[in-house]
């Protein structure tokens, strides 16, 4: 994968839809000696196993560690600090790692507070690819392909960590993105967390109406249906991210409410160029 390391061995936590993809695209590359994976669920990682997404499975974290050369974190953000605390002894070490988080705060302030902010090996990742499918049951060995992996460095991180990093994702088929840790949340608010909120919002207001017995037909293909796909994402891990990231995603509902009340004003007042001038500046074209 790297011109200056050689990774014969790549550990997986986390085997849900992103985790279980990335193990399928790279277990059927066969460029890898191994791919281990590990899972909290025992009936995930005997699925991963049974279907050969991995080649072993490990019952401990450090095992799988200890076994490989890069590490991808792809556990629910409530899971990641116990992650990382169990891979302490190995930062600063020749293992490389790296995350698929959608919310980086947790993995920020468990560094800052643990003194591990100049490590080398560590690079932040994150994939933007996904279904509002979720769970091993829905991954896919494609799911990366033409998609955009988000890449950050840390402020000592070695070329070598970022050079494997960027190549793990051009490896299943992503585009990557160079951008600073210090933006990752704040854009992430406004292009994935946002519109889940949004969508999980309308989603309930069409519920509250009752449609779905009287009016089936709103479900089906339409503008309806395609901001409702993403409202039957995992409320769990959504409801993680949300929290994970609420400094930047609460900023921007403040924001929005404002622009839904002057789009409210505007239609009331009934005045049709004031209207069509404040839905232009919606159009980036325009």
């Amino acid at each position: 994968m790297s011109n200056n390391k050689k990774i014969d061995n790549i550990f997986v936590i986390g085997l849900g839809l992103i985790g279980a993809s990335l193990c399928r695209s790279l277990k059927e590359s066969n460029q890898f000696k191994k791919i281990y994976g590990y899972d909290v669920n025992n009936e995930v990682s005997k699925i991963a196993i049974e279907k050969r997404y991995i080649d072993a499975s490990v019952e401990k974290i450090l095992d799988g560690i200890e076994k490989s050369d890069l590490i991808v974190f792809c556990v629910p953000v409530s899971e990641i600090t116990t992650c990382l605390y169990q891979s302490n002894s190995f930062f600063n070490s020749e293992k490389i790692f790296t995350d698929t988080l959608s919310a980086k705060e947790k993995i920020i302030k468990y560094f800052l507070e643990n003194d591990l902010s100049d490590i080398n090996n560590f690079i932040y990742s994150h994939p933007m690819a996904g279904t509002e499918n979720y769970g091993i049951k829905n991954s896919k060995k494609d799911l990366f392909t033409g998609s955009t992996s988000i890449i950050c460095s840390m402020k000592n991180s070695s070329n070598e960590a970022l050079d494997v990093v960027k190549k793990l994702w051009e490896f299943v088929g992503c585009k990557t993105s160079e951008i600073e840790i210090d933006y990752h949340d704040e854009i992430l608010a406004a292009v994935s967390h946002i519109p889940h909120f949004i969508s999980f919002s309308l989603s309930k207001k069409i519920v509250d109406l009752d449609f779905e017995d009287k009016y089936s037909w709103v479900y089906e293909k339409g503008s309806l249906a395609d901001m409702l796909r993403i409202s039957k994402s995992d409320p769990v891990a959504w409801a993680n991210i949300f929290l994970s990231n609420k400094k930047y995603i609460s900023k921007f509902i403040n924001e929005y409410i404002e622009d839904l009340k002057l789009l409210d004003s505007n239609i009331n007042s009934e005045n049709i160029d004031n209207l069509i001038s404040l839905l232009k500046k919606s159009n980036s074209n325009n």
